[in-house]
């Protein structure tokens, strides 16, 4: 591997604060930003997301567990806010839609750098969380997706992390996301433009990954999806 490859890895990593006693949890959400995006869709999207930042950062606990990255995918995947203390984070500049959905190359991203970031944990001694991955998308991939959401499909089934898929609309292909997400739960449909209540479950879940111990997140429960989720 090369010195700029080297380097763009670790542009991507984000700082670790080692002297942060709290366990971590790292979360990658996984933006949609292409052309059928555009107009009031994004809109909601960047209202929400801003939404999401200010109310986890609310919670102590989890400010200071929660380790946001974003990567936004159109006509090309883009890491625009590298792992961060959620105590840390600013509201990214808004989204601009447009382009095509490269999702494969999203999620080769999100693969490369949770990897990473569990390293990292690892080779600091920082105790963590099972990693979260978010993925909403209104379509379909553009690019070669398969051999990736096999990956990360077959680790989420094991356990290894959180994989939770939002359909944005009537246009998103559900038989494709059913092969990128595990059995369970499956891709689940958002009701309209119900961004703002996705991302307060979405804040409210890691706050209660937050406040259990690392031993027992297996045993969280978790909000009702009934808010957001299209359950028809």
């Amino acid at each position: 591997m090369n010195n700029n490859t080297n380097n763009n890895i670790n542009n991507t990593l984000g700082n670790l604060d080692v002297m942060n006693p709290a366990p971590r949890c790292p979360v990658t959400i996984l933006l949609d930003v292409s052309g059928s995006m555009s107009g009031q869709p994004i809109s909601e999207l960047n209202a929400a997301v801003a939404q999401f930042v200010r109310e986890t950062q609310a919670d102590e606990a989890a400010s200071m567990s929660v380790e946001l990255e974003i990567i936004t995918f159109g006509s090309t995947a883009d890491v625009v806010q590298p792992f961060t203390s959620m105590a840390s984070v600013t509201p990214p500049a808004p989204f601009v839609a447009g382009g095509m959905t490269l999702m494969g190359a999203a999620l080769s991203l999100a693969e490369r750098d949770l990897a990473a970031r569990r390293e990292l944990y690892r080779a600091q001694g920082v105790s963590s969380y099972r990693p979260w991955i978010v993925l909403m998308t209104d379509g379909r991939p553009g690019d070669n997706w398969e051999p990736v959401a096999k990956r990360l499909r077959a680790e989420a089934e094991r356990g290894k992390f959180m994989y939770i898929g939002v359909e944005i609309g009537n246009s998103a292909d559900h038989a494709t996301m059913c092969q990128i997400l595990p059995t369970e739960p499956g891709p689940v449909k958002l009701q309209g433009l119900r961004f703002k209540q996705f991302f307060r479950w979405l804040s409210d879940s890691l706050k209660s990954v937050s406040a259990s111990a690392v031993s027992d997140q297996d045993n969280i429960a978790y909000p009702s999806v009934a808010s957001w989720a299209d359950l028809a």
